[in-house]
């Protein structure tokens, strides 16, 4: 039995609290007494709560309090590791938010964390380390944004620009973070940092994590020996189709354009399994193209 079958049983013989039904009941009373005895027969056939409706109301409020427990508190969602189905979402929280908004810019973050259950206290102190890195990675790149809206700024005013003409450009900066892939002993998590003002507009950073050893993976892990081989036969027969068919990209050629790629080339897992090698914006293409992604299949 699934994982989605075996929450959803439990989920239906939840007990209703003796207090929740009486009080449902006695409300429903309550409102059949005020009507007439001909409206009483209607309401009694339309909308009477048998204990089978009641208790999927209990359960269902029951439900809307997980969920909002998991969102809100990390002690409760950390409580949840041994549950089917929630067990697995609770891997990966958004453990604190960040945001600065004033008449210059408005800033936002979310700082992921990964939560493992593991006796293993080398592995833990590995995942430990990475989500140190990560929460740091964030705060760099919090004051980094923030940095370089003033830096604008100044340069604007400079230039014979007005206060007021600098609020009127509305700034905004993000750092975010995406969950490209999760199971019971893996994660792909990209990080990206953007703004709404510059021509590069992000930076992603890759976290494919083995939950089992803590280890990042490589692309070696999942294409064997001759990755890199393989790795670039695919993205150059993939930049050919792409260069014919209706998207029409025109990459960049010779110098600067796609060589090979190498041992910290920026990649994430997506839900078929595979890796999926990513190039920023201007890296092998003009910008007007945006982010290029192949995915590769071993």
């Amino acid at each position: 039995m699934n994982h989605f079958k075996l929450s959803k049983q439990k989920y239906q013989r939840m007990e209703v609290p003796k207090e929740l039904e009486g009080r449902v009941n006695q409300t429903i009373a309550n409102f059949e007494a005020g009507k007439s005895s001909q409206s009483q027969r209607k309401i009694n056939k339309k909308h009477r709560f048998s204990h089978a409706a009641i208790s999927s109301m209990a359960a269902a409020a029951a439900f809307a309090v997980l969920v909002v427990g998991l969102n809100t508190s990390q002690a409760f969602a950390m409580t949840l590791g041994d549950l089917p189905v929630v067990g697995a979402i609770a891997k990966v929280l958004t453990v604190r938010e960040y945001e600065k908004s004033n008449e210059d810019m408005t800033i936002t973050a979310q700082v992921p964390e990964i939560i493992i259950d593991s006796d293993n206290d080398e592995v833990k102190n590995a995942i430990s380390d990475i989500n140190a890195e990560i929460d740091a990675l964030v705060k760099k790149h919090i004051k980094l944004e923030e940095e370089n809206i003033m830096e604008y700024k100044e340069a604007y005013l400079e230039t014979s620009g007005t206060e007021e003409e600098f609020a009127e450009k509305n700034l905004k900066a993000n750092v975010t973070y995406e969950i490209k892939k999760q199971t019971d002993t893996m994660v792909s998590i990209v990080i990206s940092s953007g703004q709404n003002w510059r021509n590069v507009s992000q930076e992603q950073f890759f976290y494919n994590i083995n939950l089992v050893t803590g280890k990042q993976y490589t692309l070696k892990d999942f294409l064997g020996e001759n990755y890199i081989t393989i790795a670039n036969d695919s993205i150059k027969r993939q930049m050919k189709e792409r260069e014919q068919g209706k998207e029409e990209i025109k990459y960049f050629k010779e110098e600067g354009g796609f060589q090979s790629i190498d041992n910290t080339t920026g990649f994430y897992i997506n839900q078929a399994g595979n890796p999926v090698v990513v190039f920023a914006r201007y890296e092998i293409a003009p910008g007007a193209y945006g982010i290029q992604e192949f995915e590769i299949i071993p």
